[in-house]
């Protein structure tokens, strides 16, 4: 990977070893700054980078020896990025597959009132206005979240229910500030950080059999139909396989970045032959 490194490594040691003659601190300095070198030519980054960190802590004074670690720091994070950049491509493309396994499965819908859109399974219809339902969908960016609407009541709707007989899962409750009343009816939206663990309970949970609409005045149950159950889980999936692809690109810039720094570094740094001159 790193053409030609072990024999670099090895004219940084003998540069710098032929200066330490004498010096205690220098000695023991070096030894750390030679045992770094070998970590690296072992792949052992970050291994190496321990080390560096003890030799900086441990010998401030000696600032030729750290100085000359500066490019064994630079030489271990080309290391690190060029390895961790393999992994991430391979991340990237289980991602990328992912998505685009259950991509044509969405729509995307735009916003008429100049919000955010979000993504609905195809077939399904974003008007929820006429029945006690529930909506998963997905935002732009990727967050599973899900709309509540109760028809024709005011029950001062808080939280919503998945229900397996005895056992059940519930959303994290909302403020009476976030519910809109319209025509007698309320609708509500619940955020990613509120509806967070109904989608993985309801996957574990072949059983369960209705949701609640949870309020401070009474409770409305609809029942929870083999269509719904597939709408909750299919959009919970999508919005994981969203999440995944941008992290996992994010991760690939990441170590893109790390790899042009550390070569730029690496480009600009003084060789130690010319140092100890």
């Amino acid at each position: 990977m790193f053409k030609g490194i072990n024999k670099a490594l090895a004219a940084m040691v003998i540069a710098l070893a032929v200066t330490s003659c004498g010096n205690a601190g220098k000695d023991e300095a070096t030894k750390l700054y030679e045992q770094c070198a070998q970590e690296i030519a072992n792949h052992n980054y970050t291994g190496a980078l321990v080390l560096l960190d003890t030799l900086n802590a441990r010998y401030p004074d000696q600032t030729a020896v750290r100085r000359n670690g500066l490019r064994l720091r630079a030489t271990a994070m080309e290391g690190i990025a060029s390895d961790s950049i393999g992994s991430a491509d391979r991340a990237l493309a289980e991602a990328t597959l992912r998505l685009e396994a259950i991509a044509p499965k969405f729509r995307h819908v735009d916003s008429s009132v100049g919000l955010e859109g979000y993504f609905l399974p195809v077939g399904v219809s974003e008007e929820i206005m006429n029945a006690n339902a529930v909506q998963a969908r997905v935002t732009d960016k990727g967050y599973f979240y899900i709309v509540a609407n109760v028809q024709g009541r005011a029950i001062g709707l808080r939280s919503i229910s998945l229900v397996d007989g005895a056992d059940s899962m519930t959303s994290a409750e909302i403020s009476p500030s976030r519910v809109i009343n319209v025509e007698g009816s309320e609708i509500a939206s619940f955020n990613p950080e509120e509806v967070d663990g109904l989608a993985p309970w309801l996957a574990a949970h072949p059983g369960a059999s209705k949701v609640v609409l949870r309020g401070a005045k009474g409770d409305v149950s609809i029942k929870l139909t083999d269509k719904l159950r597939q709408e909750l889980l299919d959009c919970y999936e999508y919005a994981s396989a969203l999440q995944a692809d941008r992290l996992a690109k994010i991760r690939r810039e990441k170590y893109e970045r790390m790899l042009a720094t550390a070569r730029d570094q690496l480009a600009n740094l003084p060789l130690p032959e010319q140092e100890a001159k």
